[in-house]
């Protein structure tokens, strides 16, 4: 996905926002994974929250010809979001999965580096593997410069989507104040 880029975690958002971002890390790492509550129950959700990743500047795109192993996929250096649609059921509970676990990388990307502090690792992946042997066991197959970018994006497609959307809006939030979403024009007014 996207190699690593430095041990800034948490230190480079704004005061408020690495609270913020510290506390639902947190959260995250330490309460109780309570089933269900990380999917997005509906369609209209999942595209509340595309449409907030394409405020941030990076395109979100759905294919029907991704290798048979792919997901989703996030390139860096195009900024962009990838979903595979023909290895994914329709069914918006899957789909959120892929689609939080590759706004991690998003985060990241806006971030310039991980989302966790250097202490934090070790406890987020004792915590997935407590999870999910399966996933634990994925995450060897990485090689070590991606693990702990594929750790974190684990972590975050665990979250509910309220706490993945806020985490998003921290580490993503210059992007999110600097860009004006054009604004298509007004019928109403434009002569006929």
């Amino acid at each position: 996905m996207r190699p690593g880029t430095g041990d800034v975690g948490l230190l480079g958002l704004a005061p408020s926002a690495r609270v913020r971002a510290f506390a639902v890390l947190a959260l995250t790492l330490f309460a109780p994974f309570f089933a269900g509550s990380s999917k997005a129950e509906t369609w209209d959700r999942i595209g509340s929250y595309a449409a907030l990743i394409r405020r941030a500047g990076t395109h979100t795109l759905v294919a029907k010809d991704c290798p048979s192993a792919l997901l989703g996929a996030f390139h860096a250096p195009r900024n962009a979001l990838l979903i595979c649609a023909n290895n994914i059921e329709d069914d918006p509970r899957q789909v959120w999965v892929v689609l939080a676990h590759e706004s991690a990388h998003v985060m990241q990307h806006c971030h310039g580096g991980p989302l966790l502090a250097d202490h934090q690792v070790g406890n987020a992946l004792a915590r997935i593997e407590s999870q999910s042997q399966t996933t634990f066991q994925e995450l060897r197959l990485y090689h070590q410069s991606q693990r702990r970018d594929e750790i974190e994006a684990r972590l975050v497609q665990g979250m509910p989507p309220d706490e993945v959307e806020a985490l998003f809006r921290s580490f993503c939030a210059d992007r999110l104040s600097h860009r004006k979403v054009a604004q298509p024009p007004d019928v109403l007014d434009s002569p006929p």
